[in-house]
């Protein structure tokens, strides 16, 4: 099964020119998703069995190839221990899965079929030579940098889908929901938490091979 990536992830787009900001910071627009019919159906699986807290029907598609973090876990028995040991680590995993699924991904080919990739703050690159580790993508327009990590904190500027840096908090004790952040010119500020997600946070491929329409989870996993 072989397609146009292009048509695929037709709408996306990267710039070293913000349209909002300061005229240096990058920015990472989420793509228009156009998926052929098997990824889409892969997708459209995962999510209703995501909404439906199937377990059985997400452990049906991890094979023993499926990755799950940079240290060996992998396949049926590493995703019962890390996703499926409790009750919490279950939470965390539908959570987990309805965070990437929330965001747009794109499709690509890869040795025998093709796969969706998402999110796609991870998927498709950062722009320029931006550190993974610091990056921080910002998912909407508009989205307010304040002065201090509170809605009543005075607005510096505002961002449409730029990349920023991970800046660190002066604060003896970080305000939850707000993350400092660092623009190209410099100026710090706090975004709400919400709007802005890592490259290297969770995320994951489906893949359907060649020949079939089955779908599989190539892996699932955060870091680098």
């Amino acid at each position: 099964m072989r397609f146009s990536i292009l048509a695929a992830t037709l709408g996306y787009g990267l710039s070293m020119t913000a349209v909002g900001g300061t005229p240096a910071d990058p920015v990472m627009r989420p793509p228009v998703e156009q998926l052929p019919p098997p990824l889409l159906h892969a997708k459209e699986d995962l999510h209703a069995l995501v909404a439906r807290r199937d377990m059985d029907a997400l452990l049906a598609r991890v094979r023993p190839e499926t990755k799950l973090d940079f240290g060996g876990g992998e396949g049926p028995d590493g995703f019962q221990s890390a996703w499926n040991s409790d009750q919490e680590s279950r939470q965390r995993l539908w959570s987990t899965l309805e965070g990437i699924l929330a965001l747009p991904g794109v499709a690509r080919d890869f040795d025998h079929g093709a796969e969706y990739c998402a999110p796609y703050v991870f998927c498709t690159g950062l722009p320029g030579d931006l550190d993974p580790f610091e990056a921080l993508v910002v998912l909407g327009s508009g989205v307010a940098i304040r002065d201090h990590p509170s809605l009543s904190g005075t607005v510096l500027t505002r961002v449409d889908h730029a990349v920023l840096t991970a800046s660190d908090d002066p604060a003896s004790v970080p305000t939850p929901d707000w993350t400092r952040v660092r623009l190209a010119d410099g100026t710090a500020g706090y975004i709400n938490s919400r709007w802005v997600r890592s490259p290297i946070d969770f995320r994951f491929v489906l893949r359907v091979d060649d020949g079939t329409d089955a779908w599989w989870l190539g892996f699932l996993l955060a870091g680098d």
